[in-house]
């Protein structure tokens, strides 16, 4: 922790927050003209007086209807956002019944498809490899869906 190195430093940092232009008291102008680290204290809480009264003076704040008016706008956003949420839920679950029908028609009539999808004469490592990848992708495609579909 610094040490204060001067007893006038708060009435100098006072005077300067106060009315940064305003003379100064005679004694206290005096202590600045002989103190370098009270006139470098006067100095930059000045212009940090300055700074901020611009600010200030360029913010533009919202009236209480625009605000009120945003406030409501976000809380109708988010409603629509959570009624829709079970809207989302039941699209899943509907995708993902459409994608356990196919493959349960896919099984049902497996005799059928590897006589019609794969050549006869292939070797059976060629008919494991394609049932294989249809699997996969029967698994991969509900994650890609709800990859793709989910509401961030």
């Amino acid at each position: 922790m610094r040490m204060r190195a001067c007893a006038h430093e708060d009435a100098v940092l006072a005077a300067a927050l106060a009315a940064p232009r305003a003379p100064l008291p005679d004694d206290l102008a005096a202590h600045l003209a002989g103190c370098e680290e009270c006139r470098d204290l006067h100095t930059i809480a000045s212009a940090l007086h300055d700074d901020q009264a611009e600010a200030l003076a360029e913010a533009r704040v919202p009236s209480a209807g625009q605000a009120w008016w945003r406030a409501e706008l976000r809380a109708r956003q988010e409603a629509a956002a959570t009624a829709a949420r079970p809207i989302t839920v039941a699209t899943g679950l509907a995708v993902a019944s459409l994608i356990g029908v196919f493959a349960s028609l896919t099984g049902a009539l497996a005799w059928w498809l590897q006589d019609w999808w794969v050549v006869p004469a292939a070797p059976s490592g060629l008919r494991l490899a394609l049932w294989f990848v249809a699997g996969v992708l029967l698994v991969a495609t509900p994650v890609m869906l709800y990859v793709a579909l989910r509401d961030e």
